[in-house]
Order: structure tokens, then C-alpha cells, then sequence
């Protein structure tokens, strides 16, 4: 995206002339490509390509939103020209020059790469299988009035799917999430993602309705965090009963939990948010107290935006989200953690949850557990659903945690409004008491 950046600005200059007002231009390419994957042979192979410019004004709480599409210069001055019409601006008095578009790259050679990679891996561990595979590579860029322009480029890889591998009992079928950086590592995670996925284990029996204690273990302690705390700090979030608590001391002085955009070897991180701020890591949890919020430059702090204003796109508004949720490790080891449950679960994933903030609620999605009585590990249940109280849980969360702080790939994007963006997050084995369990529909 080659733009005039001193033109861009002067085009902005009018719709941020007042105190308080906001005016940017965001440009996106996108190139997706996505392999089917059925039983060791390639389905289908399709490349998904979005080049778009939006242009946003923002005062007080008055906002607007033009999108055109292309990444050249002349989509830039429309998209400004319509933004200012629709603010009852001047007119752009000058037509910019029309750039030649970039040449789509060859999608090709990326799915050659990754199928090299992939074939041995899936008929090793998982012969019998639907997969899809997707590599993501975008280029964004932001000029802003009264701000230095960012660029920033990305690409990130995702598997989902299901698989049928052995148990004790005969076959049955399982699913996979994984979804990382594009880094030479990213071979060797994956491998050992499957090989873990795969593996014989007993059949579940049924999640019994009830009170019990429950080990989060794995990393997937992030995604708690992640619906309780992130979204609730989110600045624009609608009010929670974390609302009136600033400071407030909500949980053991051992938990930390922050919102750190700057790990790049995490699936959400970025170098610049989406209004060309660079990120900087929030304490959501800061010795068991409520920490700070996540903003965007509309919702930011004499401080400034703490640089996470995101959009799933360039014709959607920035908004505050969560990122990389990371809660650093503590002392104790697995065996040491298993040992204080007399009758719990151990959760090593889930498969998506929510969070009802007006009531102060969530719900966790988990495909299996392990049953522990006295320390132990017994019989496989599952699936079924963990659900709570946001406050109740933070204070229920014992002050032992894990010696190693593991990865969440399983977890990869979040929706709010509509808007998908990528998140991850890094955790140690958290045990939180007297969570309700229930079977899942």
C-alpha cells in the first residue's frame, strides 16, 4: 500500500479540527488460503483475496464510517471524500493520481509448503480425518490526523477440524483446534498438538449436574480470563459487577492476569493496533486486585489508548478488545495441584464460551475431562458444560498455581458485535473451587 501519507493527513486535517475529534484511514489486504483436508487427500483448495480502504470520524459520541474497496491512493481519497460528505465537510478540492493495482500473489507455492508439511503429519496421527487449514496474511495500514502512520503485516496459520482415532473401547471421533504464528516452530507445535489429540484413552461417561472443584490445566485457564476479565475491561463494555471495583481486591494475591498484545509468538499479538498505536501490556489483575481497562484512542485515558483499538476489518469501526491473556506461573507442579482436589475435574479445553456481563455470568464448553478423587486421576467424562459467577470464581481460586505457564492453541478467535478477531493467551494449572458442572445439550 503505497500511499501519500503528508496528502492523507491533509485530507484528515478537517475532520479533526476540534478538540476530541477523531479521523483515520485504515487500509487492509487480505490473502487467505484454505485447504480441505479429507482423509489425506486435498478436497478443495480456494484463495480468498480483500484489498479495502475505511475511512472513520469520530466526536464525542458521533461516529462515521466510509469504505470503499481497493488499497490504492485514489481508493483512499474516496473513501475520505465520502467520510466527509457524510460530516458535512468541504469536499476534497483535488483528485488524486490512480496507482496501478499490486499483483495478487501467488497463492500456489503457500499451499505447496504447507501440504508438503502436512501429509506425513495427518497420516500418522490422524488417517481419517476433515480438516481445513487455513494460512492468513494481512498487510494493514493507518494514517491518522495528528498521529504517525503504522504499517504492520502478519500471517498467521489455523487447523480445525474432526479426526477418528483409537480409544480403549473401539474408534471414535474427536476434534482438533489449533492456531498459531506462521513460524518454523509452528510444524513441530502442531505435530505434537495431534499426537496429543490422538491419543488412546478411555470412553467418557456422563458429566453428573453439581457443584465440584475443577483444575484448569493445559493453558485453557485463558479462556476463563479471557470471557471474565477481558471482556468485562473492555472499555466500552457494558456494566459488570466488576464495574465499581476498581482496585478493589477480587481474588488471591498470587493471580496476575495481563492483556499483552506485544507477544508475537501468541496468536493475537500485534506490533501496532488497528488505529497505529503500539500495544502495551494491561494488568487486568495485579496481585488479586482489578486492574486497569483496555482502550482505544476514542475511549482513552489521559494516558493515551493503551493500543488495543481493533477492527475484524476495514469497514468496521476500531473498538477496545482483549488480546493475549497471560498469567504468569507459579510454584507448584501438576502432581502438587492434583493432590488438594478430593472430588473435582481436571479440564484441559474448551470449545468456546460466553459471558453475560449484565448478570455477572459464564459459560465454558469442554469436549471431555478427568474425574480426580483423592488426588488421583479415574474415569474420562464429558462433554459438558462449566458455568459460574464471575466474582464468586475470581474469589474461589486457589492461591497455588502452576510451575509452567503453557500456550492455549486451542484458542484462537473471539467474536463480539459481529466482529471476529484473533486472541490467545498463555496460563499454569489454576484450581478454582465450587464451579457448577451440568452434561451439555
Amino acid at each position: 500500500m503505497h500511499w501519500d501519507e503528508a496528502a492523507v493527513t491533509r485530507w484528515l486535517e478537517p475532520l479533526a479540527a476540534r478538540p476530541g475529534e477523531l479521523a483515520d484511514v485504515f487500509g487492509e489486504r487480505l490473502r487467505e488460503v484454505s485447504l480441505d483436508w479429507r482423509d489425506g487427500q486435498i478436497h478443495e483448495v480456494r484463495v480468498r483475496r480483500e484489498d479495502g480502504v475505511g475511512a472513520r470520524w469520530r466526536y464525542q459520541a458521533e461516529e462515521r464510517l466510509a469504505f470503499v474497496a481497493g488499497t490504492g491512493e485514489a481508493s483512499v481519497r474516496e473513501a475520505v471524500r465520502a467520510l466527509r460528505s457524510a460530516a458535512g465537510r468541504e469536499p476534497l478540492p483535488i483528485r488524486a493520481p490512480r496507482t496501478s493495482a499490486a499483483d495478487d500473489e501467488d497463492a500456489s507455492l503457500e499451499a505447496e509448503r504447507w501440504t508438503r508439511r502436512l501429509t506425513g503429519v495427518f497420516g500418522r496421527h490422524a488417517p481419517r480425518h476433515r480438516f481445513l487449514w487455513r494460512s492468513i496474511e494481512t498487510e494493514r495500514r493507518v494514517v491518522a490526523a495528528g498521529v504517525p502512520a503504522a504499517t504492520s503485516r502478519r500471517r498467521l496459520v489455523s487447523l480445525e477440524g474432526r479426526f477418528t482415532a483409537a480409544s480403549r473401547h473401539g474408534d471414535e471421533e474427536r476434534t482438533i483446534a489449533f492456531h498459531a504464528p506462521d513460524a518454523d516452530a509452528t510444524p513441530d507445535e502442531l505435530r505434537a498438538a495431534l499426537t496429543a489429540a490422538a491419543a488412546p484413552r478411555d470412553r467418557p461417561v456422563d458429566v453428573e449436574a453439581g457443584d465440584t472443584d475443577v483444575v484448569l490445566g493445559g493453558g485453557c485457564a485463558v479462556v476463563l480470563f479471557h470471557e471474565i476479565l477481558g471482556h468485562a475491561l473492555e472499555a466500552d463494555a457494558s456494566a459488570s459487577p466488576l464495574s465499581a471495583l476498581k482496585d478493589a481486591r477480587v481474588a488471591v494475591a498470587e493471580l496476575d492476569v495481563t492483556d499483552d498484545a506485544r507477544r508475537l509468538d501468541l496468536f493475537g499479538g500485534y506490533e501496532r493496533d488497528d488505529e497505529g498505536t503500539a500495544p502495551r501490556p494491561v494488568k487486568l489483575l495485579h496481585s488479586g486486585h482489578l486492574g486497569a481497562r483496555l482502550t482505544d484512542r476514542a475511549h482513552a485515558r489521559p494516558g493515551g489508548s493503551t493500543g488495543h483499538g481493533r477492527r475484524a476489518g476495514p469497514a468496521e469501526a476500531p473498538m477496545p478488545r482483549c488480546s493475549n491473556v497471560v498469567v504468569p506461573a507459579g510454584a507448584a507442579t501438576s502432581d502438587e495441584i492434583a493432590r488438594r482436589v478430593n472430588d473435582g475435574l481436571w479440564i484441559e479445553e474448551f470449545r468456546g464460551g460466553s459471558v453475560e456481563l449484565s448478570n455477572g455470568t459464564f459459560r465454558l464448553r469442554f469436549p471431555r475431562a478427568r474425574r480426580l478423587r483423592r488426588g488421583r486421576f479415574t474415569e474420562e467424562i464429558g462433554p459438558g458444560v462449566l458455568a459460574g459467577e464471575i466474582l464468586a470464581a475470581l474469589k474461589n481460586v486457589e492461591p497455588v498455581l502452576g510451575r509452567e505457564s503453557r500456550t492455549c492453541r486451542s484458542l484462537g478467535w473471539c467474536a463480539r458485535d459481529g466482529q471476529l478477531v484473533p486472541v490467545q493467551g498463555a496460563a499454569p494449572d489454576v484450581l478454582i473451587r465450587h464451579l457448577a458442572v451440568r452434561p451439555a445439550l
